[in-house]
């Protein structure tokens, strides 16, 4: 018996996906095409028959997945966080002033949410969860606005970003970024990473002390760096007690 154990877990040389490895990549399909049909139609206009239609699965096979449309939202949710928190932490740990890891967290958060393995929906539709999930989410974006304030202070204290309020500084940023989740188009004139670096650079020069005298005028001509920390995948997590 486990000789025969040890041949299968060999068998292909591991190349193809085990019966876990499938499930997670399809529950990640299957975030991605939500958050796209949430974020263009929001949670009232979106049906778990419409997603299934696109996937080219039964709206049953969903419920393999996802108990119910509100988890699945949630899910979304707390990818996109994931994905926050992740940058914050990338940023905080490298080197610079405070407006550069400021930029560096923001620049990584936006190319990650507008990617093509993002499953992110920004917190727009509070109302369409269950209180217990978003109290969950609300707590997680706290913590990233509050370690955002964090870097602007320390920016503040540097001289690298001008006097302010860090509180304010950082609702004024963070709402650029997340609605740019609603705005953005995949076959549209720039792509994410251009987004990024081009929305990103006019953020930084808001709050730089020494603000650059020119912004970049075509995003679709902008040099596009490798982003900071690669793409998370999306997961499910589980639901708050």
């Amino acid at each position: 018996m486990l000789a025969r154990k040890a041949i299968s877990m060999t068998v292909w040389k591991n190349a193809v996906l085990d019966a876990s490895a499938q499930f997670d990549r399809k529950r990640e399909v299957l975030l991605r095409e939500a958050a796209a049909s949430f974020n263009r139609r929001g949670y009232h206009g979106t049906s778990l028959a419409e997603i299934a239609k696109k996937l080219g699965v039964t709206k049953a096979a969903l419920y393999t997945y996802v108990p119910s449309k509100e988890e699945l939202l949630y899910y979304c949710h707390d990818s996109a966080m994931d994905t926050a928190i992740e940058s914050l932490h990338k940023a905080r740990a490298g080197r610079g002033n405070g407006l550069h890891k400021l930029g560096a967290t923001l620049h990584n958060y936006l190319e990650m949410m507008l990617g093509e393995e993002g499953g992110y929906v920004v917190l727009l539709e509070e109302n369409a969860m269950k209180p217990a999930h978003v109290r969950a989410i609300v707590k997680r974006r706290d913590q990233f606005e509050q370690g955002l304030r964090e870097i602007v202070a320390e920016g503040i204290a540097d001289g690298s970003i001008v006097p302010c309020n860090p509180k304010l500084a950082v609702f004024m940023v963070m709402g650029a970024l997340n609605w740019g989740r609603k705005w953005y188009r995949p076959n549209g004139d720039w792509s994410g990473p251009q987004i990024a670096h081009a929305l990103t650079e006019m953020l930084e020069r808001s709050l730089s002390s020494s603000p650059s005298a020119a912004l970049t005028e075509d995003p679709a001509k902008a040099h596009v760096e490798a982003p900071l920390v690669a793409a998370s995948q999306p997961k499910a997590r589980r639901r708050p007690a």
